[in-house]
């Protein structure tokens, strides 16, 4: 009796775990794992290149729930690679027009115009979304006199969890930068205002703007090395498989050595341009807002067509 008894509490027991995985399933919501993974397709010269990524919520939540939530806003499709590094390329901050693009592509002048048309930039678009904050510019009491964050008070950019950074300490080590890794990236601002972090829910941490200040801009690491290292930029993704990205950088090589002589600096041009002109916070006065930097701009175009989660 006992045994029976027993036996049908067990089958309860499993068929609602059953319904219960089932809800969560169907649902919009996704059960989060420590090692999510991503699927970025690439296009260059009229090719396709599916690359898997291997991303580390578990050492760097912050920045993967960031990295996460603007896949699912569909926010980097259709961007380029906008500087061209021997080792690193960076995206997501600009859409790819086709027609303007080729155009323009070996003229300074007019591309800094491209970059900064509110329709090829995506910095208007980014500070429409509605993203999960960790990063506020001031902090209050409640009734209880314990120290809180107001939503008002939130800023659009991502903490920065990276070894160098303020109280930032990453319990499980870091990871080493390598070939095909992802770095969320920051333009350094020559700030020294000081924000406050979240990066638990129960902890409040000042901190300095400047290196908190990520917004939706990643580097591709090209080269086994990097002058932008792991300590000042998480290395938030790995490559799951080498093979398909090991084709686009040598499509982009052999390209290179075909068409500009084997050298790289031939391969983009130079280009002047303010960034960060939204951001309200690093700024007192509205003619000191955006901070001016130089991209290379590839001259054939390195377009991110895709970002797809594949697994939460």
């Amino acid at each position: 009796m006992k045994g029976s008894v027993l036996k049908k509490i067990i089958i309860c027991a499993v068929s609602a775990a059953t319904v219960a995985f089932s809800a969560v399933a169907a649902s919009s919501c996704s059960l989060e794992t420590a090692h999510p993974e991503a699927q970025i397709t690439y296009e260059f010269n009229g090719n396709t290149y599916e690359v898997k990524y291997t991303l580390y919520r578990n050492m760097y939540p912050h920045t993967v729930r960031h990295f996460i939530e603007l896949a699912k806003e569909n926010f980097y499709d259709n961007t380029i690679i906008h500087d061209y590094k021997t080792t690193d390329w960076f995206t997501g901050g600009y859409e790819y027009h086709a027609d303007d693009y080729s155009a323009l592509s070996g003229n300074a002048n007019q591309l800094s115009e491209y970059f900064e048309l509110d329709s090829h930039s995506k910095e208007e678009a980014y500070y429409k979304l509605h993203l999960t904050p960790s990063v506020y510019k001031n902090r209050g009491y409640d009734d209880k006199q314990n120290e809180t964050v107001n939503a008002d008070d939130a800023l659009q950019t991502v903490m920065g969890e990276f070894y160098n950074n303020i109280h930032q300490d990453i319990e499980k080590g870091k990871l080493t930068a390598e070939y095909g890794c992802l770095k969320m990236y920051y333009y350094d601002k020559e700030t020294t205002q000081k924000i406050y972090v979240t990066p638990t829910k129960d902890q409040i941490i000042m901190a300095d703007y400047k290196k908190n200040c990520a917004t939706s801009l990643f580097g591709v690491q090209t080269g086994t090395s990097s002058s932008y290292s792991e300590n000042n930029y998480s290395v938030f993704a790995r490559l799951s498989t080498t093979e398909v990205f090991d084709d686009l950088v040598d499509a982009v090589n052999e390209y290179i050595s075909d068409n500009h002589g084997g050298t790289a600096s031939n391969f983009y041009t130079a280009t002047e341009v303010r960034v960060d002109n939204l951001d309200t916070f690093s700024n007192e006065s509205e003619k000191d807002r955006g901070i001016s930097v130089t991209f290379n701009v590839p001259k054939s175009p390195i377009i991110i067509k895709t970002v797809k989660i594949t697994k939460y």
